[in-house]
C-alpha cells in the first residue's frame, strides 16, 4: 500500500514540474517576444525560463509570477526526489546470500 502511494506522489511530483515547466516557458516566451529579438532570444526562455524575470522590460508582476512557478517547480521536484528515494527503499530486495 505504501508502495503504491509514493509511486504516485512520484508521478505526480514529476508531472507537476513538468506542466509549471511549460507554463513558465510560455510566459517567458511571451516576455522575450515583447522584449524583442530573434528566434536565438528564445533559446533561452526554453531552457531556464525562471531566467527571464530579470529582463530589463520585465513587468514586477510577471516577475513575481515566474519567482512563484520557481518556487512550485522546485517544491515540485522535492517531493518527486523524496518519493523516488522512499519507494526505492520500500521495494529493496536483499540479494540472496550464496556460499
Amino acid at each position: 500500500m505504501l508502495v503504491e502511494l509514493f509511486w504516485v506522489a512520484l508521478v505526480a511530483g514529476v508531472s507537476a514540474a513538468a506542466v509549471i515547466w511549460v507554463l513558465a516557458a510560455r510566459l517567458a516566451f511571451g516576455m522575450r517576444r515583447v522584449a524583442g529579438g530573434g528566434a536565438l532570444a528564445l533559446l533561452p526562455a526554453l531552457l531556464w525560463p525562471f531566467g527571464t524575470r530579470q529582463l530589463a522590460g520585465a513587468s514586477p508582476s510577471e516577475a513575481t509570477r515566474l519567482n512563484k512557478m520557481m518556487v512550485a517547480f522546485f517544491a515540485a521536484l522535492l517531493i518527486a526526489i523524496a518519493s523516488m528515494a522512499v519507494y526505492s527503499n520500500l521495494t529493496f530486495v536483499l540479494p540472496a546470500p550464496t556460499q
